[in-house]
């Protein structure tokens, strides 16, 4: 299992051998066959325009999964916006890290084949979500 993290933001707690070795943890929890993940971190403005440009969908987002499997292995990559996760931290009374690691775990749901588009699987994702988020988030706490 290859984990990548690309563009690592210096807000972040901890260093990114501790996040591949956290989104590696995430996914074996959802037995997740993956070969090759990349975690990017990037701006609003270019999250905004993948938005666009490949989900027909102007608006900001906070995350975007693209699986590029082929087989039976994962192969996919995840974009953060670190803009989103600093105003959604502060929104919801998170920390940067935090936000961060419910992202990832969005991420990785999507790639497990959970959907957000309407309300009733909304709900199971976030449960999901919320339960990983809940187990880690310790994790996340002790990174220094």
């Amino acid at each position: 299992m290859e984990i990548q993290i690309h563009n690592f933001p210096e807000q972040l707690t901890g260093q990114a051998l501790d996040w591949v070795t956290l989104a590696r943890k995430v996914a074996e929890d959802l037995k997740m066959e993956i070969e090759s993940l990349n975690i990017i971190f990037v701006d609003d403005a270019t999250l905004q325009k993948m938005h666009l440009e490949y989900l027909n969908d102007p608006e900001k987002t906070d995350v975007i999964t693209f699986d590029l499997s082929d087989g039976d292995k994962i192969e996919a990559e995840i974009y953060i916006s670190t803009e989103r996760a600093e105003e959604q931290a502060k929104e919801f009374s998170a920390t940067f890290s935090e936000e961060i690691l419910r992202l990832i775990i969005h991420g990785l749901l999507h790639l497990k084949g959970y959907d957000d588009l309407e309300p009733e699987k909304r709900k199971i994702m976030k449960q999901e979500e919320d339960k990983l988020v809940s187990k880690y988030k310790g994790v996340v706490e002790i990174l220094n």
